[in-house]
């Protein structure tokens, strides 16, 4: 199901008066036109190939997962493919090719689609 939104970029300084002789510097904030939540989040791996995250943000639907691996450790044990097991709407388990030690990033998107 494919589903896309568009942000716009709003300076809220302009939404209040501001006198000529008191310039302000533009406050910039995105607003999307539909619902939109964004996770990121770290797990940390220890010799073993999976590892489970749960969410801070509540979710109506499961969100889409990216993840990828970064040698945290200095040991170059993260040259692994990592993919995602199985999401909910509050945790999300990610899986690689093989024990490493090493964290994992990854980043929780849901766009609302009405």
């Amino acid at each position: 199901m494919g589903c896309g939104t568009k942000f716009k970029r709003r300076d809220l300084n302009r939404y209040r008066k501001v006198y000529p002789y008191l310039r302000k510097r533009p406050v910039l904030t995105y607003i999307s036109d539909k619902e939109f939540i964004i996770e990121t989040g770290e797990i940390s791996f220890t010799n073993t190939d999976s590892g489970t995250y749960t969410f801070t943000e509540v979710y109506t639907s499961a969100p889409t997962v990216t993840a990828i691996s970064y040698d945290s450790e200095n040991n170059n044990t993260a040259n692994v493919n990592v993919f995602v097991d199985s999401v909910s709407t509050t945790s999300v388990t990610i899986k690689t090719s093989q024990t490493f030690t090493g964290k994992i990033t990854f980043q929780a998107i849901m766009i609302g689609c009405t």
